[in-house]
């Protein structure tokens, strides 16, 4: 369940390139108490960050390509300069040890592959979020 500040629901960014997963998860998100906000891009998801303020970020990432590693690296950095207290978790189609250490070394808490139940998810998601409530 979504913790609330002051009647706040938890502030949730999903950033996925795929339309169906990330309509899922926001819907699930939202279905648990979170407001979820999606987007399908990494600029609108660092345009909006400033306005939106999220708590946690989800990030999809859809292939292990070395170009897209790169421009994970950098999207990763520049959530962690706008969102530093946020949680970060990955989502990913495919994984492999190379990819998991830049995540890891990028600030990332939690690495799922997909196909995952939302269950798991939230499990994950619930974790990061009381992580970071005993540390603040």
């Amino acid at each position: 369940m979504a913790s609330r500040q002051n009647g706040e629901r938890t502030r949730v960014m999903i950033v996925e390139q795929d339309w169906n997963f990330g309509v899922k998860l926001a819907d699930w998100l939202a279905a648990h108490g979170y407001h979820p906000v999606f987007v399908r891009t990494v600029d609108a998801a660092i345009d909006g960050m400033s306005d939106f303020r999220p708590q946690a970020v989800f990030v999809g990432l859809s292939c292990s390509a070395s170009a897209e590693r790169i421009d994970m690296i950098e999207i990763l950095l520049l959530i962690q300069t706008l969102c530093p207290c946020a949680p970060l978790l990955m989502l990913a189609d495919q994984t492999g040890k190379d990819l998991t250490h830049v995540v890891f070394r990028q600030g990332v808490r939690r690495f799922l592959v997909k196909p995952v139940a939302f269950s798991q998810i939230g499990e994950a998601f619930q974790s990061e979020l009381s992580a970071v409530t005993v540390t603040v």
